[in-house]
């Protein structure tokens, strides 16, 4: 295993190094992390490791149990398919209600994020693509404006956060993705939010059967 040395012993260095290596395969699913390995090549000390430990388990990366340690999350294709249901329910309803509600503004801001989302979609950085994607779902679910449906959504970040980093590894997708992104926006902009949320329901479709190839 190898592992990005981090300089100075930060938690959110820490969670970058390892998750980075999870999404990139060098660490594999159902493989143990060993503390020791890990502190001497992160140059970390060791509550700083098990914070980030916290962090990656909440993420869904890894799973912490008694007297074994962390391990890589292994995830079966009835659990994804189950997430990504969960998924297609919530993400279109905030989409449509973003359409319904959201003012000209925070329009514009999504579509800046989308087109961030473009540059580092033709990057092929996955974890960089992950990042600019928290941000897409912070305007999305701002200009829903329905607090409940976020917080519902926050609840299933940990596990799609692992998913997504699956459906983008997968060679070509991160094109698909972002063209897929933009179509829905041009029926955003159009005020269609039938259209826009049939067409976010296509794209999460297309996503889960990525993830689920990609294994």
């Amino acid at each position: 295993m190898k592992v990005t040395r981090v300089l100075a012993p930060v938690r959110e260095q820490v969670v970058d190094a390892i998750r980075a290596e999870i999404i990139s395969g060098g660490l594999a699913p159902g493989q143990r992390l060993i503390e020791r390995e890990l502190r001497e090549e992160l140059d970390v000390s060791r509550n700083t490791l098990r914070e980030a430990y916290r962090q990656l388990e909440a993420e869904g990366f890894i799973t912490v149990t008694p007297h074994k340690g962390p391990i890589v999350t292994a995830m079966t294709d009835d659990e994804a398919r189950a997430v990504y249901e969960v998924r297609e329910a919530l993400e279109c309803f905030a989409v449509r209600l973003f359409v319904q509600r959201a003012d000209a503004a925070t329009v514009e801001r999504l579509a800046d994020t989308i087109a961030r989302l473009r540059e580092e979609h033709s990057s092929s950085e996955v974890v960089v693509m992950l990042e600019t994607k928290r941000e897409f779902y912070r305007v999305l679910y701002a200009g829903a404006g329905n607090d409940v449906l976020r917080d519902q959504a926050a609840l299933l970040q940990s596990r799609l956060y692992r998913l997504r980093a699956r459906s983008l590894s997968r060679p070509g997708r991160p094109a698909e993705s972002i063209a897929e992104i933009e179509q829905v926006l041009e029926r955003i902009v159009a005020g269609d939010a039938t259209g826009a949320s049939t067409l976010w329901g296509e794209h999460i479709r297309r996503a889960a059967a990525a993830a689920l190839a990609s294994e």
